[in-house]
């Protein structure tokens, strides 16, 4: 064979050679995280979200229930709707707004009232937790009485 006829496939490995070394050494992770400007960089509490971050690591602070729920969980929408229905005010502790190390910080207070940090968990301003949606415990905590 000669050199010439190698050609193309000399400059189809070169290109491919050159493809690899490209996507082994860009910079990884050039787009900053949704919700967050460059003052809370790095402390995984996105932008307009700090009173909700308060409030998943001290909720007996608030004065109001806390509930920690995630946005795909059905049973924190029944909680939630329950919640609504029966006119108890509340705060919304999405976990999964939350980036590390404010996901970790929050996660850790949840654990202290449930150690299975499962969702939803119900923590009142008197440290009292219902986890789950068993509405008559939650009926109970605060006090509703009976379902008619």
């Amino acid at each position: 064979m000669s050199v010439s006829s190698q050609l193309p496939l000399l400059a189809a490995a070169a290109v491919a050679l050159l493809a690899v070394l490209f996507f082994f050494f860009r910079k990884k992770d050039r787009h900053p995280p949704l919700h967050q400007d460059a003052a809370e960089a790095g402390s995984g509490i996105p932008e307009g979200f700090e009173e909700e971050y308060r409030h998943g690591v001290a909720p007996c602070e608030s004065g109001k229930p806390v509930m920690y729920t995630l946005h795909t969980c059905r049973h924190c929408v029944h909680l939630k709707d329950f919640l609504d229905a029966n006119g108890i005010e509340h705060h919304l502790v999405y976990v999964d707004d939350f980036e590390d190390p404010a996901r970790r910080e929050v996660m850790a207070t949840l654990r202290t009232y449930n150690p299975r940090g499962s969702f939803p968990t119900l923590v009142l301003p008197d440290g009292r937790t219902a986890v789950g949606f068993r509405e008559s415990l939650v009926r109970e905590l605060l006090g509703l009485g009976e379902k008619a």
